[in-house]
């Protein structure tokens, strides 16, 4: 019976994934599968204490939708655009630069803005028109702004998904989590970057009537230094620096995330100083932004990942995971990897992997192992949603620069398979 079970549970996965392929919601093939594993065991309200308990958890909700709201003030007064402006403003005398520093650029920008396409939208329409006027393929523009805006600066975010579910599931504090995850996501950021400039060399130079995107304006300063201001913070005040002794003792493991993000959504409108109203409104848009199409993925992915408990999947790949380190830690990248590509989303496989084999990884080979198991999916995940030709950022870079997305994806799958690769190799160093 536990093996008819068994292969029956397989092919529920295995629909699953083609239906993702298919272009199904993935919220809903998620729930789907979930309530079908647990009924193969008699247990179908399982998924739904599961349903209820994750969209009421204040530990998950708090940072995600938080981070999300003060990117909607960002946005709404136009402090994104100052700090893109800012960042963007040395490299528009040296044409060589504007590709590594446009991914950088890019890349910082997604670490104050956790959505890729919400990063794109404010680097791309100045980043774009600067390297068209300098005579840079559209492809070439095209796939710097994806790499930038996609390959891992969201991971640097106390707020951001991936690392607030890594957090949750290893029980670490949250900057240990980022910590984890600097030197690798770094290094293949870096290797991605320097192999996609090798792989663009062989497009030529293009005549272009696209003008400079010199501003007469003047970058303002201030608001350009508020998007980075939460991570200052949240840094700032861990207890290790001893920099606000008060207040490490409300919070021995540092200051909430979502503490940072509503502190740092005043100070934006104290310095904007108008209109104070309507950025109001657009935090709690923010808000409801972040559980429409965030939250709901996770929520959606803890009754995957109960159904998946009931039959007895779970520890079976824990099992696998934990057996050998080396092929631990390549499923651990590539699981994700592989399901972001098919998906488009880097969320929903990386929560849906920290949810599934963490918590039982913390216990049976302790939390370094499962941290770094941790670090590998959100990696993983993030890597495989950038050269994913179904993946939000890309379709909304390919109509930016009238590129296909497929030729995007051809232009970014390598440089990203070898970074992925680098990141495993240091992780499997340190």
């Amino acid at each position: 019976m536990e093996a008819i079970v068994l292969v029956l549970a397989l092919c529920i996965c295995g629909a699953a994934l083609y239906a993702i392929y298919r272009g199904v919601d993935v919220r809903l093939v998620l729930f789907s599968a979930g309530l079908l594993l647990a009924l193969l065991k008699g247990l179908p309200l399982a998924i739904f204490d599961a349903f209820f308990k994750t969209m009421g958890d204040g530990k998950i909700i708090g940072p995600i939708c938080s981070a999300m709201g003060f990117a909607f003030v960002l946005r709404a007064t136009g402090a994104d655009q100052e700090m893109v402006r800012l960042l963007l403003a040395p490299l528009q005398r040296y044409r060589w630069l504007l590709i590594p520093g446009g991914c950088a650029v890019g890349f910082v920008t997604n670490m104050a803005i956790t959505s890729q396409t919400a990063a794109a939208a404010a680097v791309g329409p100045i980043l774009i028109p600067l390297m068209l006027a300098a005579r840079f393929h559209p492809l070439v523009a095209a796939g710097t702004l994806v790499l930038g805006c996609s390959a891992g600066g969201n991971l640097f975010n106390p707020g951001e998904p991936d690392v607030v579910n890594v957090q949750q599931a290893v029980n670490v504090p949250v900057h240990e989590v980022i910590n984890n995850i600097v030197a690798p996501e770094l290094a293949g950021f870096v290797v991605a970057v320097m192999l996609f400039i090798l792989i663009t060399r062989k497009f030529g130079l293009i005549d272009s009537d696209v003008q400079s995107t010199e501003h007469s304006k003047p970058i303002n300063y201030l608001k350009a230094l508020l998007p980075p201001l939460p991570v200052a913070i949240v840094f700032a005040c861990l207890p290790q620096f001893g920099l606000f002794p008060e207040l490490a003792k409300l919070y021995p493991d540092g200051l909430p995330v979502s503490h940072a993000m509503i502190f740092s959504t005043f100070v934006t409108m104290l310095v904007v100083r108008k209109d104070i109203s309507p950025l109001t409104k657009q935090f709690f848009e923010g808000l409801g932004y972040g559980y429409v199409h965030v939250i709901s993925l996770i929520i959606a992915a803890s009754c995957f990942i109960k159904g998946l408990e009931t039959v007895g999947l779970i520890t079976a790949l824990v099992g696998a995971i934990s057996g050998n380190q080396l092929v631990g830690n390549i499923m651990s990248l590539f699981s994700p990897l592989g399901l972001a590509v098919l998906s488009g989303s880097g969320t929903a496989p990386s929560v849906s992997f920290s949810k599934a084999v963490l918590p039982q990884l913390t216990q049976t080979m302790g939390v370094a192992t499962a941290l770094d198991a941790g670090t590998l999916g959100a990696i993983g995940a993030t890597f495989g949603r950038t050269m994913s030709p179904v993946a939000a950022i890309v379709i909304f870079t390919s109509t930016l620069c009238n590129v296909p997305p497929k030729d995007i994806v051809k232009s970014l799958a390598v440089p990203l398979l070898v970074g992925a690769v680098v990141a495993l190799v240091v992780v499997m160093m340190l």
